[in-house]
């Protein structure tokens, strides 16, 4: 895929000097003027970094293959491990840097824009230059007290969420003795955020799947609100999605796997199954080169769990195409089998094809909405999304829809749930955040010398640790409890 990148001289505007929290200054006298000169200014904002990646470790997606001789980086063992800090060894949190300084980006556009009302020339590129500004602003927050803070619940409102500046003065003037306001309002400015982006975005052209856009910001809010419990507004804005947006129907790749000589070879090296036109459900990508990650080399360390390629091996009649993005296809006859194991993650090329990672994408609009049915009563309705759903996803001659009377609300849920498991397996950390909702389950990894670790249920681990030099930054910012 090709990588876009963004230049232009007045991104020297915000280069960062240190990783602390808010300690984040202009080094170069240039400023931007006009609505484009911000633009690009807000273009040097998304996350270019993985702010996610890592959480997958700590869940239950990930195991550990202790015959893989890989080396192990070590700096992903206090997350499989749950140690009492995800931070190995002193090195800087790069999840709350990025995040921070991406909302520093956010800022700097809206104060400019604060106020001001542009020509009627660039009246169509302000609004959506601040449209994706109030946008990017709530993507960080969201992942910021999914991250750093308890998850979202009644109980939950008034425990300390995380430092929420909503300007960039404060951004320079408050660099020490920053203050975490309470989740409620953490959530409360996301939905603010989201409904200015929405009056902004509506009715504009899309840019590009790096930045977001009307339709990428109704499957978030379609995340947020179910998060949130609210289910008819999830409802609502997956709908929206669902309706603009058609799903890539896997059968178009069997042409191509029957082409092959060895199925093994079927996504690899220079051909992820993100090269396929599955590519077109992508909303939005975010972060750094996803062909980076730690789960897709053959003798990695760490591998896609067995449970997740099961899910995708109900029948062992029926193919379903998701299989091919865990399964390794390596022999068990083979010397290397026991090393390599059963899975290997093959959504990206592991060389040359440079991609980033999948931020939102089509059908987690569909699991979205097929929760907020069952959870609303809505079982045939919840059916109906996951049949809609898996159609295109079995091969056509192996497909049989699933019937309605087999299942009780409950079970209609579950099965919702699973294949929400399954179709955003590392997709912008979703399965840590997913798990933290509901109810934070208990989750056992072996590892080293038959150690098993076990995270248990409602853990206090599954809220990250303030970074070490917010720490020092903010001596009175209350940490979270361990």
């Amino acid at each position: 895929m090709k990588k876009i990148l963004y230049t232009h001289v007045l991104m020297l505007l915000t280069l960062f000097s240190s990783c602390d929290l808010l300690d984040i200054k202009p080094v170069n006298s240039m400023l931007p003027v006009s609505v484009e000169d911000f633009e690009s200014v807000l273009l040097g904002g998304y996350p270019r970094s993985n702010f996610f990646i890592n959480t997958d470790l700590a869940t239950d997606n990930v195991y550990a293959n202790l015959n893989a001789s890989a080396a192990v980086t070590k700096s992903y063992e206090p997350w499989f491990i749950w140690a009492a800090t995800h931070q190995y060894n002193g090195a800087e949190d790069g999840y709350w840097q990025q995040l921070y300084q991406s909302i520093f980006y956010a800022n700097t556009v809206l104060d400019e824009f604060a106020g001001k009302t542009p020509s009627a020339e660039e009246k169509n590129l302000f609004e959506t230059v601040r449209g994706e500004a109030y946008a990017l602003r709530a993507y960080c927050y969201f992942y910021l007290v999914n991250l750093y803070a308890e998850n979202y619940a009644t109980e939950n409102l008034e425990k300390p969420g995380v430092p929420m500046p909503l300007s960039a003065t404060d951004v320079h003037q408050n660099t020490q003795n920053n203050v975490r306001v309470v989740v409620g309002k953490v959530w409360e400015q996301i939905e603010k955020d989201l409904d200015e982006a929405t009056k902004d975005l509506q009715g504009k052209e899309s840019k590009s799947k790096y930045r977001f856009d009307y339709i990428a910001l109704q499957a978030f809010k379609a995340r947020v609100y179910l998060f949130m419990n609210k289910y008819e507004e999830a409802i609502e804005a997956a709908s929206y999605v669902i309706d603009a947006k058609a799903l890539f129907d896997m059968n178009e790749i069997q042409s191509y796997l029957d082409g092959l000589d060895k199925i093994s070879n079927a996504f690899s090296y220079n051909y992820g199954f993100i090269d396929t036109d599955y590519r077109n459900e992508v909303l939005f990508f975010v972060g750094g080169k996803a062909n980076n990650n730690p789960y897709y080399y053959y003798k990695t360390r760490f591998k896609p769990a067995e449970e997740l390629l099961n899910l995708c091996k109900r029948d062992p009649n029926t193919v379903d195409y998701r299989r091919y993005i865990f399964e390794s296809n390596a022999d068990p006859e083979s010397a290397d089998y026991v090393e390599q194991g059963p899975t290997v993650y093959r959504m990206f090329a592991t060389q040359q094809s440079d991609c980033y990672y999948i931020g939102l994408k089509l059908s987690e609009a569909y699991v979205t909405r097929a929760e907020a049915y069952a959870r609303t009563g809505e079982k045939d309705l919840a059916i109906a999304d996951l049949n809609r759903l898996l159609v295109t996803r079995i091969k056509k001659e192996d497909y049989v829809a699933l019937d309605n009377a087999n299942f009780t609300d409950e079970t209609a849920l579950q099965r919702v749930l699973e294949e929400r498991r399954v179709e955003l397996a590392f997709d912008g950390g979703m399965r840590w955040l997913d798990l933290r909702r509901l109810g934070k389950p208990r989750i056992q990894h072996a590892y080293e010398n038959g150690q098993v670790y076990t995270l248990e249920q409602g853990d206090l681990r599954y809220v990250l640790q303030i970074p070490e030099s917010e720490q020092l930054n903010s001596p009175n910012m209350p940490l979270n409890p361990r």
